[in-house]
């Protein structure tokens, strides 16, 4: 080889390790290597750990004061008196749960006769007038909101010994007019009392329902079917009830009280008149039926009597089945005497001269029949017989002269309601009287009455 040879040999042989020494070397990894970094790691690991358990205490520690201070405010703040809240819904932003309710009421009456008391503009009783200068054969036509009510219901916190303790207020407008004009009428009170209640039994006192004959019927005149076969209306009274729970399969409830009637006769007697009813629920052959049995007893004292002190009594049942959920059945009938006061039979009063001749409180029974029917959804249906009787011991001096005292005071009705919402309801019902007066007139009234009912 030449020499120029020999000189491009060196410089090729030198440029290729100089690339070579430029390439970065990689060394062999061993097992002692990766040992290595395993140390490494795991050492660096349990640093991480030690560093992660020093937060964990200091944020134990924190929480631990964040709770001392929470104590602490609690404890100053329940030292605090502060007054209990209204019950929710209380309007009255009292101590207690008082509900309002009632409806308003616009009534449409025709009558083919004059048919009761018509001063406050509204025919108010179911008794008519016979043919005499008390009353006539003229028809009527009245228009009235008398009806309208107005009630609280009163809920009472509880006693310390779990006694319920409740209440009931309401009114009507159908007290007469103080000034004797038309359109003027006076509130009248329907219900005051207050009940405590106790698992089982139970107190009420107050202005309630009679306590011997609870039923009423489903008529929309505001007469009802008093003195014509409805007996018992709301009075003065205490009464103590007893719920006995599950006897035969049913349920027992009790009543026994004293009552006030109102009536001068019956409180110049010095005695109140003592009542007592008891009612029992059962399921008979799948019909939901309610047997009720009362009565009254008290004394009188009649104007020709002087001092002497007559009883007065009442005797009264009652039924009601519920044969579906669309038809049901309910009734009462009462047997007595002088139950004047509790729309049963004619007024026996001083001012009453026409009965002056009457040696004792006068014989009356009668009772009344009805049946409800809701064929459709929102509407009812009824149908109802209803009879006041009183013509015995009534002397002939009695049947000469009297115009306002009845042999007999009878009526059938009917009526169809419906819901035309959950609050507002339509109705119109016929009703039938026929009265034969202890003189021996036969009188008779065809009423109809329609009703716009609002509800609250």
């Amino acid at each position: 080889m030449g020499k120029t040879g020999k000189c491009f040999l060196a410089f090729v042989m030198s440029v290729v390790f100089t690339f070579a020494a430029a390439l970065p070397a990689r060394a062999a990894v061993t097992l002692e290597d990766l040992a290595k970094r395993v140390e490494a790691l795991e050492a660096e690991n349990a640093s991480l750990k030690a560093e992660v358990g020093a937060l964990k205490g200091a944020q134990a520690v924190q929480a631990a004061d964040v709770a001392e201070v929470k104590t602490k405010t609690m404890t100053v703040v329940s030292s605090v008196p502060v007054a209990s809240p209204a019950p929710s819904g209380n309007f009255l932003k009292t101590g207690m749960d008082i509900s309002l309710y009632g409806f308003i009421k616009a009534d449409a009456v025709l009558t083919s006769r004059d048919a009761g008391n018509t001063t406050t503009g509204i025919t108010q009783y179911n008794a008519l007038r016979p043919n005499s200068a008390t009353g006539g054969d003229d028809p009527e036509a009245h228009l009235s909101a008398q009806d309208t009510r107005l009630g609280f219901k009163i809920k009472a916190p509880d006693l310390d010994n779990g006694a319920k303790l409740t209440g009931q207020i309401e009114f009507d407008f159908a007290g007469t007019s103080s000034s004797g004009t038309v359109g003027t009428y006076n509130p009248r009170l329907r219900l005051a009392f207050a009940q405590i209640d106790f698992d089982k039994w139970a107190v009420n006192a107050g202005q309630n329902w009679d306590i011997f004959a609870p039923m009423n019927d489903n008529l929309l005149n505001p007469g009802v079917l008093y003195r014509a076969g409805n007996l018992g209306t709301r009075h003065p009274q205490v009464s103590l009830i007893n719920k006995w729970g599950n006897v035969l399969g049913g349920k027992l409830t009790t009543k026994i009280g004293a009552i006030d009637s109102d009536d001068p006769l019956i409180q110049d007697s010095g005695m109140p008149v003592a009542a007592a009813y008891a009612g029992y629920e059962k399921t008979v052959l799948g019909v939901k039926s309610t047997l009720g049995l009362g009565g009254m007893y008290g004394k009188l004292n009649l104007p020709t009597n002087g001092v002497s002190h007559d009883p007065i009594y009442a005797v009264t049942t009652g039924l009601t089945l519920a044969f579906t959920d669309w038809l049901s059945l309910k009734g009462e009938g009462f047997a007595g005497a002088g139950l004047n006061k509790f729309q049963g039979g004619p007024a026996q009063t001083t001012g009453n001269a026409t009965l002056t001749s009457a040696s004792k409180p006068l014989p009356v029974k009668g009772g009344f029949l009805e049946l409800t029917l809701n064929p459709i959804k929102k509407t009812e249906v009824n149908f109802g017989y209803g009879i006041d009787d009183a013509n015995e011991d009534m002397t002939a001096v009695d049947r000469g002269a009297t115009t306002v005292v009845w042999d007999y005071n009878k009526t059938y009705y009917t009526n169809l309601k419906y819901n035309l919402s959950k609050d507002l309801l339509v109705g119109l019902e016929y009703q039938r009287f026929s009265t034969r007066w202890a003189d021996g007139v036969q009188s008779s009234d065809n009423r109809v009455e329609s009703s716009l009912i609002l509800k609250f």
